[in-house]
């Protein structure tokens, strides 16, 4: 299972307890995280502490990034005990760049949005990215400029999607992206410029500099 596959599998399920032979603390944030490393690695159920803790209990084949670290797809976040009553909260970059949790954005169940909560103390990112079955290595960051009167920036690439904080991008406004992705048909055109942090804008009355 990949991390696009994976995450698909928790929003279907709704909400998740850790991997056997654990199978308790259904809802919670760290039930997630340990799925993730079960599902995405293989690597056996273990327990690190609470959220806050996985900042010094960090897993086997990953390594402690500092917090301003540009963020990548399979990345996870650590949170210190100012989230989570005190015990810390912990949450992924999903496949498609979106923050993705359990028992945060929405209570005792998973969810995304399109950027993290603020304040995580570090990042543990995975050495193999084989497993994540992304760009990550191959991401090259460039600009694109609006050449037509307005665009607006989505969180999924097709029009009906909720905008980004409702932001809109006017002639002569730029758009950092990674990727070119395949989505809505509008006009003729499925091509959309994704950003790191899983942002949308369709190609259409766009030029890439």
């Amino acid at each position: 299972m990949n991390l696009s596959e994976f995450c698909n599998w928790g929003l279907a399920q709704g909400s998740v307890a850790n991997p056997a032979p654990n199978y308790k603390y259904k809802g919670q944030c760290v039930s997630l995280i340990q799925q993730y490393l079960y599902q995405v690695f293989g690597m056996p159920f273990k327990a690190r502490g609470n959220a806050k803790d996985w900042e010094y209990n960090i897993p086997s084949g990953f390594t402690k990034l500092s917090s301003n670290t540009k963020l990548q797809n399979g990345d996870i976040l650590v949170y210190d005990g100012s989230y989570g009553g005190g015990y810390g909260h912990i949450a992924l970059i999903d496949a498609n760049g979106r923050f993705y949790d359990q028992n945060g954005i929405k209570a005792l169940a998973i969810a995304y949005r399109s950027n993290p909560f603020t304040g995580y103390r570090c990042i543990l990112r995975p050495n193999d990215q084989s497993k994540i079955g992304s760009s990550n290595n191959n991401s090259t960051e460039f600009t694109v400029r609006v050449d037509k009167s307005l665009a607006a920036v989505r969180i999924e690439p097709n029009s009906n999607s909720q905008q980004s904080g409702s932001k809109l991008l006017y002639k002569g406004d730029t758009f950092k992206a990674i990727d070119t992705v395949t989505g809505e048909n509008v006009g003729g055109n499925n091509i959309w410029y994704k950003s790191w942090k899983g942002n949308y804008v369709w190609s259409g009355g766009c030029t890439r500099l």
